[in-house]
């Protein structure tokens, strides 16, 4: 028989009652653990993205960004269709850079088809030297230097340590399509790149550091370690004449950065008078170039 009590029944309602407190208590802290948790995963994903964004740059990077960058300048410059004179460069510039400590990117180097006295280093490896830098040019050896000069801003990574601490340039990094060609992040970090090696420039020290890492690989690779400083001293007095170059706008002083060189040529006991500077060479090759020379 069912029970009658009405005690019994209240009983069995505060029994119900109560389990189902019980019930609704688990599943508001089983809610509340779930929110903790996704709290606790947001921050984490957000701490592992500006690590990342604070990451050096994989060598996969750089040569991505350094292939846009490479692509703006030619776009802006265009390249100067001269296949002997760039087989000729890429042979100076490769023996240069093949006694650089910093092998794992590669290098390419190419001529723009341009009057100013310009040479510029993309990240990646890419580097490039316009015509009027080329006429400005007396032999094989300044060729080297400055070839060698650009060769030390990739292998001091002088570029990507900017890009390394600037939270700006490397934010959105971390997306799928991030270095995909033409993405919103390679936009931005291309446009800033171009605007601090082409409007700006590197710091000084970086500067000095391209100089005194360019002799030395110069020199390793046979050429006298005077080369870049004629180059510049005679690049001091085409500007002075009204020559166009954002090397002296942008980079120290002639005077600064050759008295350095000279120190530090003095100091390795580099004065190589006596080591060809393959000017006859050059003239055959500088021989094909357009334009008047400088």
């Amino acid at each position: 028989m069912k029970s009658t009590n009405p005690l019994r029944r209240w009983l069995s309602v505060v029994e119900i009652l109560a389990v189902l407190a019980v019930l609704g208590a688990g599943t508001v802290a089983r809610a509340q653990f779930g929110d903790l948790l996704r709290r606790t995963k947001e921050k984490t994903d957000k701490a592992q993205k500006i690590q990342k964004a604070l990451s050096p740059m994989t060598v996969e990077e750089e040569r991505d960004v350094g292939r846009e960058v490479a692509a703006k300048l030619v776009a802006h410059f265009h390249l100067y269709k001269n296949d002997g004179l760039t087989r000729y460069v890429n042979l100076v510039g490769g023996t240069v850079a093949a006694q650089s400590e910093r092998q794992d990117s590669g290098y390419h180097f190419a001529v723009l088809d341009s009057d100013t006295i310009n040479a510029f280093s993309a990240p990646g490896g890419y580097i490039f030297i316009t015509r009027g830098a080329l006429h400005l040019c007396e032999d094989e050896s300044e060729l080297a230097g400055v070839l060698a000069h650009e060769v030390g801003h990739v292998a001091g990574k002088h570029v990507i340590h900017i890009v390394e601490h600037d939270k700006v340039l490397r934010a959105g990094m971390d997306e799928a399509n991030a270095r995909m060609p033409g993405s919103e992040y390679m936009k931005k970090m291309t446009q800033g790149i171009l605007v601090k090696i082409i409007d700006q420039g590197l710091a000084p020290g970086d500067e000095f550091d391209a100089d005194q890492r360019g002799m030395k690989y110069a020199h390793a690779a046979g050429y006298p370690a005077d080369g870049l400083p004629r180059f510049l001293t005679r690049l001091d007095q085409a500007t002075e004449q009204g020559g166009q170059s954002f090397w002296t706008r942008t980079h120290p002083p002639v005077k600064d950065r050759n008295q350095k060189m000279q120190q530090s040529i003095s100091a390795q006991h580099w004065e190589d008078a006596d080591r060809p500077k393959l000017a006859n060479r050059f003239a055959i090759v500088a021989k094909t170039l357009k334009g008047k020379k400088s």
